[in-house]
């Protein structure tokens, strides 16, 4: 079952037009959430980047049409999930002559963890040219999920994305944090110019930064994060808004070289405090 537009129908009962600039040009904008003991805590978050991005791209979006609370825990019944689930919100491209598209969402069971202790990751992924699409949740992915599965098949968790020079900027499809002499650091969404960098600034990977701030841990945002600082860390781990904080056990430099392993075990001291403490914040009534 699906959600379209204020109603719960088959997922057959979905239907975007020919004319849709989904399948014009692959115009489209998507989000991920989960729900937590629930409630889709960080919906709020996810609602408010779909509409800035859809300005940004020029896509219709009418946002009284957006699900809610009660739309996402109905679903969620009709779908007979029990305990939480993951959810994906999905807009396409619209019409040309400004007429918003299709908007629906559906929910799933959650993905069950990394079997692994920490996750592995390789690098060597290049971010693509247009950096506003890569800001963006846009359904034109290929790139990213590309990365992922040929991650996937190396063996690897995540494939990371850097440029000639090594800089380190995300995973395809997660944000990436490291831990040095309990510091929080994290690649920044711009460089030291100000201007935008290929980064797609997560809602959990700003949570993650509210709560750190929050606990008094120092965050650094630098305009450049080398794959060597990585491997020199004494913790990593990766944010994504479904899996929450995922702890990185080992990193390589190219998809060639061998894995190092991150200095601690993971998680590590800081990573374990930041676990606790974000899965206590998103299923308390502060993050409501």
């Amino acid at each position: 079952m699906i959600w379209v537009l204020g109603e719960i129908v088959p997922d057959e009962a979905l239907s975007v037009s020919v004319l849709d600039r989904t399948f014009e040009h692959g115009l489209g904008l998507f989000e991920t959430l989960r729900t937590w003991d629930g409630r889709p805590t960080l919906l709020d978050r996810h609602l408010a980047r779909l509409t800035r991005s859809a300005r940004e791209l020029e896509i219709p979006i009418d946002p009284g049409a957006l699900p809610d609370e009660a739309a996402v825990l109905a679903l969620r019944d009709e779908e007979g999930i029990d305990g939480d689930c993951a959810l994906r919100i999905t807009l396409s491209g619209g019409y040309d002559d400004g007429r918003p598209g299709t908007l629906w969402m559906r929910a799933r069971p959650l993905p069950p963890p990394i079997s692994r202790p920490g996750a592995r990751v390789c690098s060597g992924w290049s971010p693509g040219e247009d950096e506003l699409l890569m800001r963006s949740k846009a359904l034109n992915y290929w790139s990213r999920r590309l990365a992922f599965e040929r991650a996937r098949r190396l063996g690897y968790d995540e494939a990371l994305s850097r440029d000639e020079s090594g800089a380190i900027f995300e995973g395809s499809r997660t944000n990436v944090f490291l831990v040095s002499a309990n510091r929080l650091i994290t690649p920044a969404a711009r460089s030291e110019s100000g201007r935008p960098r290929p980064i797609l600034a997560g809602i959990m990977r700003e949570v993650v930064v509210e709560r750190a701030v929050a606990l008094g841990i120092a965050v650094e945002a630098p305009p450049i994060v080398a794959i060597e600082d990585l491997r020199r860390a004494d913790e990593c781990f990766l944010t994504n808004a479904v899996r929450g904080i995922i702890p990185v056990a080992e990193v390589d430099a190219s998809g060639e070289e061998p894995c190092r392993p991150i200095r601690f075990e993971p998680p590590g001291p800081l990573t374990r405090l930041l676990m606790d403490d974000l899965d206590c914040w998103l299923r308390s009534e502060d993050a409501r």
